[in-house]
């Protein structure tokens, strides 16, 4: 988990957490039918979450803390950036912090809240449009639609460079 260091809202994470929870699922609703067969349907999609344990050390690492609750109190969404993930715009959600006396590390453990609408959305129309501040991660997330799809589907070259009310094909 090395390779990318974790970082949100300009902080950056000198020592990646030791542990990193991505957590997604999907709501479905299961049927049974009059002949004993089971039917799934899937309903749409929660929210990722991703949580985590790890430390701050060095001489200082209270201050580093310090600036990390001052992230966590700041306001409204910004990607988290993850070793070996795309970045998800999140909500910093939770956040906890223990120090050892007369070491110089300080322990923490954090949540964060991907921002979304968590209502499934149907495109029969195989096509939507940015919304503000919107790019095509944000999209695929909205439109439940495989990145990798959009990207093949529209000739944008820099995947954060959408505009509103662009027409953005998702087939």
């Amino acid at each position: 988990m090395q390779f990318m260091k974790m970082s949100y809202k300009g902080f950056d994470f000198d020592i990646n957490p030791k542990d990193i929870k991505i957590s997604m699922n999907k709501g479905t609703t299961k049927y049974n039918t009059v002949y004993d067969e089971q039917i799934c349907k899937e309903n749409g999609r929660s929210c990722v979450v991703v949580s985590g344990k790890g430390y701050l050390t060095g001489g200082d690492s209270a201050v580093k803390a310090f600036e990390l609750v001052r992230v966590f109190n700041k306001k409204g969404s910004d990607y988290l950036f993850l070793p070996n993930s795309v970045p998800i715009k999140m909500l910093f959600t939770s956040l906890d912090i223990s120090y050892s006396s007369g070491k110089d590390r300080v322990e923490y453990s954090f949540e964060f809240t991907q921002e979304c609408n968590t209502k499934s959305e149907e495109h029969s129309m195989g096509y939507t449009y940015a919304l503000e501040n919107e790019n095509l991660f944000d999209i695929a997330s909205r439109t439940g639609v495989q990145i990798e799809s959009i990207v093949k589907c529209n000739d944008i070259g820099d995947i954060f460079a959408v505009r509103e009310g662009e027409k953005i094909w998702l087939i």
